[in-house]
């Protein structure tokens, strides 16, 4: 009886062992299919930029460094529990945690010359390296993408995946069919008529983006809550890509320090409803992501839905719903403009 205990622990073990390994078999997989490539059209100008196979590649592997972040986030977060949210934050600094250290590392193993998530980083500090914060000068108005995307595309905001080129934009994206090089370096090069070629698909739209349902829009909101120390800033988007359409919601915690300010890690929560359109701004899907609650210094949910562009585009003030819980407030904020 005793050996038939014995065997059945080990068979758990070894079961256990070989998921462990598939997993890990599955994300090296998806690491190794990625490629740097350099795109010509015969000239001197090229486009350097990452490959994927797919989409389902490329959403993969953005799922993948979002769930290294986290992992990242809460090893640091379970050896430091007891402590308050002052001394959580200046051991951070102590030990000189990085919070995009999952991001840095692919960047390094792919030889990547420069990422969005850098120019980013670079950006933010020096909004942050002043004495007012001043929300409309933040970049993530600039670059309204999660870090895992941005580390995913160059500096242009470029990826390949498949046979087409996808600029991705604070406006919208640009998606080039058939490796259209030549086009792809005319709008590298801030070409706007290469829109006009065949081979392009935008979400680009003419018209300032004024109509009642729209298929990318953002919006800020801060909150001061403590004069002169202590904001929030709550952030509401709809993006519509070729193959999805996305309603997030975000909140970023900031402390100032001297004269300049920091992200801050306290308890945050985040919540969002889309009520998705579609083409004609009709009730298409309602979607509730539920709550995140967590110590960060920031957060965000999304609902996604798959679906054939342009099928899906959120409507003034009613279709993205942000709900958020911070410092004893608890307040929704809708997508408007």
């Amino acid at each position: 009886m005793r050996n038939l205990v014995y065997l059945f622990v080990l068979t758990i073990f070894f079961a256990s062992c070989s998921k462990d390994k598939v997993a890990e078999q599955q994300s090296n997989s998806n690491k190794n299919e990625i490629r740097l490539v350099t795109l010509t059209d015969g000239s001197k100008t090229g486009v350097t930029l990452l490959e994927f196979s797919s989409i389902e590649h490329y959403e993969a592997t953005i799922t993948l460094l979002e769930t290294q972040m986290e992992q990242h986030e809460d090893a640091f977060l379970a050896a430091w529990s007891s402590l308050s949210d002052d001394a959580l934050n200046a051991k951070e600094d102590e030990v000189g945690f990085v919070d995009h250290q999952p991001l840095i590392d692919f960047e390094n193993d792919y030889n990547i010359p420069s990422t969005l998530r850098q120019v980013f980083v670079a950006a933010e500090q020096q909004w942050l390296n002043n004495v007012d914060l001043v929300v409309e000068n933040s970049p993530s108005l600039t670059y309204p993408f999660g870090m895992a995307e941005l580390t995913l595309l160059n500096t242009d905001g470029m990826v390949k995946i498949g046979d087409n080129i996808m600029q991705l934009t604070k406006r919208g994206f640009i998606q080039i069919a058939n490796q259209d090089i030549a086009t792809v370096i005319r709008i590298k090069n801030g070409d706007m008529t290469a829109l006009q070629e065949p081979s392009v698909t935008t979400s680009i739209e003419d018209g300032g983006g004024k109509s009642e349902c729209e298929n990318w829009k953002g919006k800020d909101y801060p909150h001061e809550y403590v004069t002169g120390s202590r904001k929030v800033i709550k952030h509401v988007h709809f993006h519509s890509y070729p193959w999805k359409g996305v309603g997030s919601a975000e909140i970023t915690s900031y402390k100032k320090q001297g004269s300049s300010w920091k992200k801050y890690k306290m308890d945050l929560g985040v919540a969002v409803q889309t009520d998705f359109r579609n083409y004609n701004c009709s009730n298409s899907l309602m979607m509730w992501s539920g709550w995140k609650f967590k110590k960060a210094k920031s957060i965000e949910r999304n609902n996604a839905s798959w679906g054939a562009f342009p099928q899906y585009r959120a409507q003034n003030a009613l279709s993205v719903f942000g709900q958020y819980n911070y410092a004893g407030y608890s307040n929704m904020n809708y997508l408007t403009w």
